[in-house]
Formats: structure tokens, C-alpha cells, sequence
């Protein structure tokens, strides 16, 4: 298990690993069970945890104790109450969001369709929303797959025109650099430098640690869980 924002005891932000097994959300399989041990390893209670649907997009929605406990058609999830957020990944990059002057988390599962749709900017304008402040949002980025990996195909292309610089052509091969782009539109929307961190671990390439959907290429998707909440 994975720990984040460590030096902040007022939060929990973690994320499962292979080991803990697959905790995509299944109703009635073996999945929920492992949720299930994840949330009480954690001493959290089920009741208060809320997840994102995941549908590859950039939709971000505001969480509090009366909302459903799958949050439809979302990709990102924030929230000011003591309560917490969680999203599924499997090669796309789980994003922690913290105001700890506000008191207001977020989390996002960015994929390139929802990178390139601006879930970025569309995050961090709902922590505003609720009450953050953009100085203050400390952000880390979780593991994903980084763009060693990340070949793209020219059909996909145009959907990276604003981001050319974090395009890698190698031996007639095309790869978009993830963790570039987050980071540029983390600094474009003005969150300081000195509060991105980037946990710098790829998924692909850890095969014993994490799950990998382009990796392993699996009939049924397996993932990690990643979640951040007040305590």
C-alpha cells in the first residue's frame, strides 16, 4: 500500500497495489471483497466512501455525505467534508489534490482522453468552488504510465496539438509524455511548482507491484484503488 501527503496526519491518502488485489468496482465478486479488506485495513468505514464511476472523461463532481455512493459519469471527485474519495487505475494516473487551509481534497483518474479534455483545470476550478485556495493546493501524482510506454497511433494524434512538446517520435514510433502534460496544466492554472510532486513510479514496468492494462492486456480490467479523505 501506498502512502501520500505522509507529513499530513489530518488526511489519509493511499493507494492499493497488485498484491491487495483487483478492486475495480464489480457488484457481487470477488472485487468488493478486496475493497472491502483495503477500507477496513485502513479503519476506514465502507459508508463513507464514495467512487467515480471512471468513464474515460473529465467530468468532476462535488461529494458530501448525502451523495450516492458511485458518483456517475465522473472521472474526479472533490469534497470539504470528512469523507472520502476514491477512483480506480490501471496504467492511467491517479491525481491527489489537498487545500489543508481549506480543509478540501479532490482526487482524479487521468487518462489521456480526460487529460485532453481539461480535467485538470476542471478539478482544481471545483476545489475552488468549494473553497480552495490555488496557493495552496498541494499536488501528487500517483503512479502511471509514463511515456516510455505510452505509444500513441496518428488516428489519436490531434488530440495532443496543444501539447506538442510532450510528443516523443522514436523510431517511427509516437509516445505522449502524461506526466508532462498534467504538470504543464498544473502550472498553467497557476498551482505553484513547489507544491507538484510526482511519485515517479511507472506501472508498466512493475509488474509485481502494480496491475497494467496495456501490460497485461487482461479480459477483464484489474486495478488499483486510489483514495484521499479527511479523517
Amino acid at each position: 500500500m501506498l502512502k501520500f501527503f505522509a507529513d499530513k496526519k489530518e488526511i489519509l491518502a493511499v493507494m492499493s497495489e497488485r498484491p491487495d488485489g483487483s478492486m475495480k468496482i464489480i457488484e457481487n465478486g470477488e472485487n468488493i471483497k478486496n475493497r472491502n479488506c483495503f477500507f477496513e485495513k485502513n479503519k476506514i468505514d465502507e459508508n463513507v466512501i464514495f467512487s467515480a464511476e471512471i468513464v474515460h472523461g473529465s467530468k468532476v463532481e462535488i461529494v458530501d455525505k448525502n451523495s450516492p455512493k458511485i458518483i456517475k459519469g465522473a472521472d474526479a471527485l472533490v469534497t470539504r467534508e470528512k469523507i472520502f474519495l476514491a477512483v480506480t487505475v490501471a496504467d492511467c494516473i491517479p491525481i491527489y489534490f489537498y487545500d489543508d487551509k481549506s480543509n478540501v481534497v479532490g482526487i482524479a483518474h487521468a487518462g489521456w482522453r480526460g487529460i485532453t479534455k481539461e480535467i485538470i483545470k476542471n478539478t482544481l476550478d471545483k476545489i475552488i468552488e468549494i473553497g480552495g485556495t490555488i496557493n495552496n493546493i498541494r499536488v501528487i501524482l500517483g503512479p502511471g504510465l509514463r511515456a516510455c510506454h505510452f505509444e500513441i497511433k496518428e488516428d489519436v494524434l490531434d488530440n495532443f496539438n496543444k501539447w506538442a512538446e510532450f510528443i516523443i517520435r522514436k523510431d517511427d514510433k509516437i509516445f505522449a509524455d502524461l506526466f508532462g502534460i498534467i504538470k504543464k496544466e498544473l502550472l498553467n492554472n497557476k498551482v505553484l511548482e513547489k507544491n507538484i510532486f510526482d511519485f515517479g513510479e511507472c506501472t508498466f514496468d512493475n509488474k509485481e507491484k502494480y496491475f497494467s492494462y496495456r501490460r497485461d492486456k487482461p479480459e477483464m480490467v484489474e486495478a488499483m484503488i486510489a483514495m484521499i479523505g479527511i479523517k
